[in-house]
C-alpha cells in the first residue's frame, strides 16, 4: 500500500542521508568486486597511481569506496539541495511512500 505526502521542503539533513546512503550502497559493493579482481591479480584498484594487487587490494577495496562515496555525497548532496530548493519555490514536492506492515 503506497501513500503520498506533500512537501514544501526537504531538510538538508534528509537529502545529504538519502544521497550518501545510496551511494554507500551503491560504490562500496561495486569497489570489494574489484577488489576481489584485485585478489587474483588484476589491476583493479589504484591509490596514489599505484595499483593494489592481492590481499592488500581486496583489504583497501571497501575504503576506497567509502571515501569515493563520501566525496560524491559532499560535492553532490549540496547540487541536489539547491535544485530541490528551486522546485520547491514553485510547486510543493509529493514523495510516495510504502506503507510498513505493522
Amino acid at each position: 500500500m503506497f501513500r503520498e505526502v506533500t512537501v514544501q521542503r526537504i531538510s538538508v539533513g534528509t537529502l545529504l542521508k538519502l544521497t550518501g546512503v545510496g551511494l554507500v550502497f551503491t560504490f562500496v559493493p561495486f569497489t570489494i568486486l574489484m577488489g576481489c579482481f584485485a585478489l587474483f591479480g588484476y589491476e583493479t584498484v589504484t591509490w596514489n597511481e599505484q595499483a593494489l594487487v592481492g590481499v592488500s587490494g581486496l583489504l583497501a577495496s571497501p575504503f576506497i569506496g567509502l571515501f569515493i562515496a563520501g566525496v560524491f555525497t559532499v560535492i553532490i548532496g549540496p547540487c541536489i539541495t539547491i535544485g530541490l530548493w528551486v522546485y520547491s519555490k514553485y510547486r510543493p514536492i509529493t514523495i510516495r511512500i510504502k506503507v510498513l506492515d505493522e
